[in-house]
């Protein structure tokens, strides 16, 4: 079995197991591992919980093993309402766009479980690179199935956004992910000055999926990946760990 075959994603829905797993997830990561949100006091059977006002209008995909069940990754794409986007709350944006606010949304909240990062320790939710080493290294296998984890999540994202006519996404991110995103074929552009305050420093990034179908038309593992899903992909895992590697030797 590939191993792009060994996950499955699902669209949860609150008031479920499921979306209690996806916040559990988010608590774990962002709350505990990296600190990068403070905890709320919510919890479910004495399992903390991360949730925030926007999730009220946004579509979360929660990623499993198929072969424990376990959650290993989750997303959530904000879409366009009165409530706004949490980005444009956080960041100055700065790039001028004539694309109407409802076709716009934010994919957030990208995490991948520790056990699947490149290193256990490591700054990056999307454990796509690692700034430093850490003592915990991850085996072969998890640095393996943390990218392609990382590319369904993405994957998801962009065939909710467009059901749901949503056309451009922002997001934020530290710029050497951005970079290395570009490389892999998300060519997210840079839509506003980086945020120093916060720790890694983030910068707003704005990205379509025509450009990534565009990035994508001459790397046919991922474009099938991507767009084609009925498509058997084997060579993904080895497509991603190679073009992730470029930056960050395994």
């Amino acid at each position: 079995m590939g191993v792009e075959k060994q996950f499955e994603y699902s669209i949860v829905a609150p008031g479920t197991r499921a979306y209690r797993d996806y916040l559990a997830l988010r608590h774990k990561v962002f709350c505990e591992e990296l600190q990068r949100l403070p905890t709320a006091g919510r919890f479910f059977s004495d399992v903390p919980l991360e949730s925030d006002a926007y999730d009220a209008h946004s579509l979360h995909v929660l990623c499993r093993s198929l072969e424990t069940g376990v959650a290993v990754g989750c997303s959530r794409l904000i879409l366009p309402s009165k409530t706004g986007l949490s980005i444009t709350s956080r960041y100055p944006i700065s790039r001028q766009t004539s694309i109407s606010p409802r076709q716009i949304g934010e994919i957030g909240r990208l995490a991948i479980a520790s056990e699947l990062r490149r290193y256990r320790g490591e700054i990056s939710s999307a454990g796509l690179y690692s700034l430093q080493p850490q003592p915990r290294p991850a085996s072969a296998k998890e640095k393996q199935c943390g990218p392609v984890v990382a590319m369904g999540l993405y994957r998801e994202i962009f065939r909710l956004a467009h059901k749901h006519g949503v056309t451009h996404c922002y997001a934020a991110m530290e710029p050497s992910l951005a970079r290395l995103l570009g490389r892999i074929g998300f060519p997210f552009q840079i839509a506003g000055p980086l945020n120093t305050m916060v720790h890694p420093p983030r910068q707003p990034y704005f990205i379509s999926a025509q450009g990534i179908r565009k990035a994508l038309s001459n790397k046919s593992c991922l474009s099938q990946f991507m767009f084609e899903p009925s498509l058997d992909t084997p060579a993904l895992a080895a497509r991603t760990s190679c073009d992730t590697g470029q930056l960050a030797p395994c």
